[in-house]
């Protein structure tokens, strides 16, 4: 299936994806607090287009101090034998708003709103790919522990040739236990990010399911085993150029 980012096109995806925030939501009372934390993560890919097999070692940190609060991630990947890895990284600085003013900012479902930016940057590639972003966060009341948030960016990259452009970026984690002893735990983003000038509007998004190993055993949070599919529509702006793979995953929170 081809996918052809029109005006309307882009429209109708922003607003497909403010409604399942919206749905998802709307019978939230409160909001534990997200703490994330950190945790390492093993990802093993077959038969991707663009690379063929792929493992990657992925570590996600998530910290916060009074209004601020922070999230970032490095990649290491390449192909199985990792004798020339290329090395990505995506941090994200925030403050929020209803912690900086001591007062909740609230509008219906949402329960939080954060100024913010943040910067993309590869080393190891074919060639120099740094960017920066800034623009406006928000998050999403959910019934205990979780995170659900909406980030909308102004999305520029390194390159007299490239046009400023935007991101929307919906993501989340959420736990569904199934029962006392089976717990699952969903989490991942959506990336729509705009023409930067050459090439094209691309799409990218990564779901994560996992069980949770450690609860089978009583030590509930530990260790997560399950899989990532990640499709990738116009990768790096290159149009038709796509990707679908499914990895395994194995998660350590740290």
């Amino acid at each position: 299936m081809h996918l052809h980012f029109t005006q309307l096109g882009i429209r109708r995806l922003v607003f497909f994806s403010v409604l399942l925030l919206l749905i998802f939501c709307r019978t939230a009372q409160a909001q534990v607090m997200y703490t994330g934390g950190s945790n390492l993560q093993l990802l093993y890919g077959r038969h991707l287009n663009q690379s063929g097999d792929m493992a990657t070692i992925t570590f996600e940190h998530f910290g916060m101090r009074g209004a601020f609060e922070h999230f970032g991630f490095a990649d290491l990947s390449n192909n199985v034998s990792l004798q020339s890895p290329a090395l990505y990284a995506e941090w994200y600085p925030k403050v929020s708003l209803s912690r900086a003013t001591g007062s909740e900012v609230r509008l219906g479902p949402v329960n939080d709103v954060l100024l913010g930016g943040g910067v993309n940057v590869l080393f190891g590639g074919t060639e120099d790919f740094f960017v920066y972003l800034l623009g406006p966060a928000f998050k999403f009341a959910l019934p205990g522990q979780g995170l659900l948030q909406l980030e909308t960016y102004y999305y520029k990259q390194h390159g007299s040739e490239y046009n400023g452009t935007f991101q929307i970026t919906p993501s989340w984690d959420v736990k569904l236990p199934a029962s006392e002893i089976i717990h699952l735990r969903f989490r991942g983003f959506m990336d729509f990010i705009g023409d930067r000038g050459p090439g094209a509007a691309q799409y990218l998004t990564q779901p994560q399911l996992f069980l949770d190993l450690g609860n089978l055993k009583g030590k509930p949070g530990r260790v997560y085993a399950g899989t990532e599919w990640r499709y990738w529509h116009n990768v790096v702006g290159l149009r038709d150029v796509n990707e679908s793979i499914l990895q395994v995953n194995l998660l350590f929170q740290l």
